[in-house]
């Protein structure tokens, strides 16, 4: 359910990870309506409080329940909220508040494997078909000839599992649905998307590979892997693989055909993992990008290397260049929920956005943001 493909009956274009070049998008109907942007920590001081009114603003114009917007770096940390996170009973999303966040756990993922490179379990010219010999990939194009870094930049060509097969069992029965990889058999007898590392195709596919290689390394299922690796490191104590339905925690997802939230909440493999809050996905960018916790320096700036078949692409990240420097991040779309997660190395400061909706327009609030956190 971490895809790209028709999101069920309701015919949402759900989309997990970026478009490369999708992430930062200037909104110029927002950004006329900014007055002079002012620092962070005045506006919070002595101004209406402007990130409140850009959230509250955009929820209502894309007719989503609820979100919650972070913004964290030397100027200082903000975090406002609004809406609901269940409709029954109206509950209100709090900064507590844990969401399906799709494809930005993909960083996750990649952060693990890329562990495991540094520990020597792994390399990154090893093949797939070594790695992940247990699965049946015969059936998988290009697994047998695709490598580990293939997976990792989406330059294997391995089509996509979330097929309108896929698509049918999970609107149908998404807790009975395989959780490791044999949800590869849905890619079965697809067309490769192109040559081995000789092109850029975002696939889903790649990521459940990692995940279940991962878990065959260090002998445990791959939520311990991420356990382990990624949110005890990273003091993510409000982070889930996967999530249970009756957890009073949870922001409830939701399209045109209701509640769909048990899609997400049953997602365990590393397409799209994570159930989390906003501050633990500030705790994870910090660790991650900023303070080197998580992975030593050069094998950071490996994974912010720009892929050979596309310069928006790293290793399990988005790179970009805008008009306040640097950027990278992931977001994540699935039917009921986006997320969308930024850092700029060059200012320290990290911009989160997560929803329990899907938004009508291509607009992205964390565009407005930027521009009233860092000036026109």
């Amino acid at each position: 359910m971490q895809g790209q493909g028709q999101g069920g009956s309701s015919g949402f274009r759900c989309l997990i990870g970026p478009s490369i070049g999708h992430l930062p998008r200037l909104i110029p109907g927002l950004a006329l309506l900014l007055a002079l942007a002012v620092p962070l920590s005045d506006a919070a001081a002595a101004k209406p409080d402007r990130l409140q009114r850009l959230l509250d603003r955009f929820l209502a114009d894309e007719e989503l329940d609820g979100g919650i917007l972070l913004v964290s770096g030397p100027d200082g940390r903000r975090v406002v909220v609004s809406g609901i996170a269940d409709r029954k009973g109206g509950r209100p999303v709090a900064e507590d508040t844990r969401f399906y966040v799709a494809s930005v756990g993909k960083m996750a993922t990649a952060a693990a494997v890329l562990q495991q490179v540094e520990e020597g379990l792994l390399s990154l010219d090893q093949p797939v078909r070594e790695l992940a010999s247990d699965l049946p990939l015969d059936r998988i194009a290009n697994a047998n000839r695709a490598r580990l870094v293939h997976l990792l930049d989406h330059s294997s060509g391995i089509p996509d599992y979330i097929t309108d097969a896929y698509q049918a069992d999970e609107a149908a029965k998404p807790e009975r649905l395989p959780r490791d990889g044999t949800l590869l058999a849905y890619a079965a007898g697809e067309k490769a998307t192109g040559p081995v590392g000789g092109h850029y195709e975002y696939s889903n596919s790649n990521y459940v590979l990692l995940g279940h290689i991962a878990s065959r390394r260090d002998g445990v299922p791959f939520a311990q892997v991420l356990r382990n690796r990624v949110l005890e490191r990273a003091g993510m104590g409000s982070t889930s693989v996967g999530a249970d339905p009756r957890d009073r925690s949870l922001a409830h997802g939701y399209t045109e055909e209701g509640d769909v939230s048990r899609r997400s909440w049953a997602a365990t493999t590393g397409d799209g993992p994570l159930v989390t809050t906003a501050g633990d996905l500030e705790r994870f960018v910090f660790a991650l990008f900023r303070d080197n916790r998580l992975l030593g320096a050069a094998t950071v700036r490996r994974m912010l290397t720009p892929s050979e078949n596309e310069e928006g692409q790293g290793l399990g990240v988005a790179l970009w260049k805008d008009r306040w420097g640097r950027g990278v991040g992931h977001d994540g779309r699935y039917d009921g929920f986006e997320a969308d997660v930024r850092y700029y190395p060059g200012r320290r400061t990290a911009l989160i956005f997560l929803t329990n909706g899907n938004q009508q327009s291509d607009d992205a609030l964390l565009d407005a943001v930027a521009e009233e956190v860092f000036g026109p």
